[in-house]
């Protein structure tokens, strides 16, 4: 399905500001279990793709709203691993939304969906996985 791009984008000031701190942090886990049993998955195959206790905070929050440079936009979650995804291309920098890292795309590993990026430097990596393109699993 096609979408048109945004043409108007409006970033809102919050009053927390981001950690200037470029190391990804786990998100405390919950007295809950469920998180290590339940995968999020594929959207399109239900192929798992990470768990729940996989989220990260990057940049001081597990989920951002970005646009690409054809004012597409994406509302990605951070993750410490998605073995579900395949991360394709050749690494770079360009317009990288989390500066200090290069990135590739990252597709479902069975249906080749798009689902994210894969985002690394010298010292950490992560996946910044579309929310859209994921579901719990049942």
């Amino acid at each position: 399905m096609f979408a048109p791009p945004v043409r108007n984008i409006y970033f809102l000031k919050t009053k927390k500001q981001p950690s200037t701190d470029p190391t990804p942090k786990v998100i405390p886990k919950t007295s809950d279990t469920s998180d290590d049993k339940n995968f999020l998955c594929c959207a399109v195959c239900q192929n798992p793709i990470t768990r729940n206790r996989d989220r990260i905070e990057q940049n001081g929050a597990h989920r951002h709203v970005f646009a690409n440079p054809h004012g597409y936009v994406y509302q990605i979650g951070c993750f410490s691993q998605a073995p579900g995804c395949a991360a394709i291309g050749q690494d770079t920098s360009y317009f990288s939304w989390f500066p200090g890292y290069s990135w590739r795309v990252a597709l479902c590993n069975q249906c080749l969906t798009l689902l994210g990026w894969a985002f690394r430097n010298p010292e950490s990596q992560f996946f910044g996985l579309i929310v859209d393109k994921l579901r719990e699993s049942t």
